[in-house]
């Protein structure tokens, strides 16, 4: 269960921070949003949500905060944007609410991470990672896993649910949909998706039962889920011809993860360099493949 809830918290932490932190910028105009009217963006934003700082009043403070912080030139992490591009198509108020919550997903990726705290002793590894620290469970002991800690952890949790729910989400729905015209149709990398589930409630065995059901979508067919058969040879593959491995049957061979190998051959360039030849072998990643097709795994595809 532990083990779980560690997994389940890194899950909400990672897809948020690489939503807002990682990537927000390419879609977020946040010198646009100086521009904006804020008791326009907090009506805008209370329609997409009941988060109870999507006020005029919050949205002007932070406004005001960030024009001080452009004006004195010292930019940061805002540094690198491609402010004014024509490729942004946020209207102001938009690019006011994505900026007003990507400051908020600062405050609260720092919180949701002392779930990992109180049972893996920190964080980024936990204590079933090499340099954590275990935490033991003692009701009566104030440094040790207790009801006070636990109540810590509900109270996370439910904070963490809550900001996924009211911001990420309506926030990312509503510059999905800004966007969906121009970006739907590129990208997806090969455009089949494979998972293999996670989150399981009667442990890995009760594969109907994952809350992260398994399956594979092709050719971004979203009507049709098939089924896989994660233990078969035949059906899941991984590959190394472009990575920095070898195999002992050759680097053409595909292998069952349960049959895999990882032996180091790293034949990649040398300091300095300017290209990587992706013709040859240029990753540390293995190549995952469902009967034979190119697939994308994880975050995507789950």
């Amino acid at each position: 269960m532990v083990r779980n809830i560690m997994e389940a918290v890194l899950y909400m932490h990672d897809h948020t921070v690489h939503f807002y932190q990682l990537h927000a910028l390419d879609w977020v105009d946040i010198v646009s949003g100086l521009k904006a009217d804020p008791k326009k963006a907090a009506l805008l934003a209370q329609e997409l949500s009941p988060w109870e700082k999507n006020t005029e009043g919050y949205f002007k403070a932070t406004q005001e905060r960030l024009k001080k912080f452009v004006a004195s030139g010292q930019l940061g992490i805002f540094a690198n944007g491609y402010w004014g591009h024509p490729a942004y198509k946020l209207t102001p108020e938009q690019n006011l609410i994505a900026t007003v919550h990507y400051l908020d997903a600062l405050e609260w990726q720092k919180e949701i991470v002392k779930v990992h705290a109180v049972f893996g002793g920190k964080n980024p590894h936990p204590n079933f990672l090499v340099g954590g620290m275990p935490c033991s469970i003692d009701l009566n002991e104030a440094n040790s896993i207790n009801a006070d800690r636990l109540a810590l952890v509900r109270q996370k949790l439910e904070e963490g649910k809550k900001f996924i729910d009211q911001v990420y989400i309506p926030d990312l729905l509503m510059i999905a949909g800004v966007y969906k015209d121009e970006w739907s149709k590129i990208g997806g990398g090969v455009s089949n998706y494979l998972s293999y589930g996670d989150f399981p409630i009667h442990g890995y065995a009760g594969v109907e039962d994952f809350l992260t059901p398994r399956g594979i979508v092709l050719d971004r067919d979203l009507s049709r889920v098939h089924p896989v058969d994660a233990n078969s040879p035949e059906e899941i593959k991984e590959y190394i011809y472009h990575s920095w491995y070898k195999y002992t049957e050759g680097d053409k061979a595909g292998l069952h993860p349960y049959e895999g190998e990882t032996n180091l051959q790293y034949t990649g360039p040398r300091s300095p360099y300017k290209h990587l030849d992706v013709e040859d072998k240029y990753s540390w990643i293995k190549t995952p493949r469902w009967k034979e097709k190119p697939m994308e795994v994880g975050p995507l595809p789950a």
